[in-house]
């Protein structure tokens, strides 16, 4: 599975790193919507610490094919 991974958090990317390798899947780390490159991804994840509403419209516009998102939050944080 090619999974992306947007997040600015060290401690979410170790977590989702190690689950990747452990189930043996492709994860591209990126910290910013603008370093997408083109391609098809099974699973988009993104933290809610780079969450906006704009991410959705950013990606439709570039070509990206993502099958499944998972929007990781905080209990406390709002939910989109």
């Amino acid at each position: 599975m090619k999974i992306l991974l947007l997040n600015d958090n060290p401690v979410v990317g170790k977590l989702v790193t190690l689950s990747a390798q452990k189930s043996g899947d492709e994860l591209v780390s990126i910290d910013s919507i603008s370093k997408i490159d083109d391609g098809s991804y099974e699973l988009f994840i993104v933290d809610d610490g780079l969450y906006d509403d704009a991410i959705k419209e950013t990606l439709m516009s570039t070509g990206i094919s993502l099958k499944k998102t998972l929007f990781m939050a905080s209990r406390n944080s709002e939910k989109p």
